[in-house]
């Protein structure tokens, strides 16, 4: 039902190729079933690391930097799902925000998602949700100690960027260096940092 890719620090189930759980089923009939792919990753420093480390320093600037439908915080950058138009043509004048941000979710897709492959992220370049997130449908077919193997993975996904986060974000601080005033210099930063 679920494995785990030790190389690449990530949880992967065969399930997910046709998501059967009813949160994340497409707000139309005629959308794709992509499942938790329907979410806006956050791309946080630990996956830039990676990007500049392993050489790929274009693909950042070009796909996620400079991605038209992006939010660049300063220590993270939100890739924006595509929301189908569908979506704008539901009345949500009774919706509370949660339930308007739930039924929004059900008509997106995200920018790196197709429909053959799934994620075309390289796995190193996924944030930590995308590799550790397992829906509760798959969730609850699990045997005890598969659950708690699936916790300890998240919590060690987890932690790992949690960590390097915390750590380089301050580093970054301390030198007045962010996303949004110099880009250029963050890089340069993260490419003198040792692989973690």
């Amino acid at each position: 039902m679920i494995e785990y890719d030790q190389k690449n620090k990530q949880i992967l189930s065969s399930a997910c190729l046709s998501c059967s759980d009813p949160y994340f089923q497409p707000g139309h009939s005629s959308l794709p079933t992509v499942g938790c792919c329907s979410y806006s990753p956050i791309i946080s420093l630990f996956e830039i690391h990676r990007m500049v480390k392993q050489n790929d320093t274009d693909f950042f600037i070009n796909n996620i930097y400079n991605n038209p439908n992006r939010t660049v915080s300063e220590y993270h950058i939100i890739i924006h799902a595509h929301v189908h138009p569908r979506f704008q043509r539901q009345n949500t004048d009774q919706l509370s925000s949660i339930e308007k941000a739930d039924l929004k979710l059900s008509y997106s897709i995200c920018q790196f998602f197709e429909r053959k492959n799934g994620c075309s992220l390289l796995p190193s370049y996924k944030n930590a949700t995308c590799r550790s997130f397992i829906c509760s449908s798959i969730e609850q077919q699990l045997d005890d100690h598969t659950q708690k193997q699936l916790l300890n993975w998240t919590r060690s996904i987890q932690l790992e960027t949690k960590t390097f986060n915390t750590y380089h974000e301050k580093a970054l601080k301390s030198k007045g260096l962010t996303l949004k005033n110099n880009v250029e210099a963050v890089i340069s930063y993260l490419q003198t940092v040792k692989e973690s």
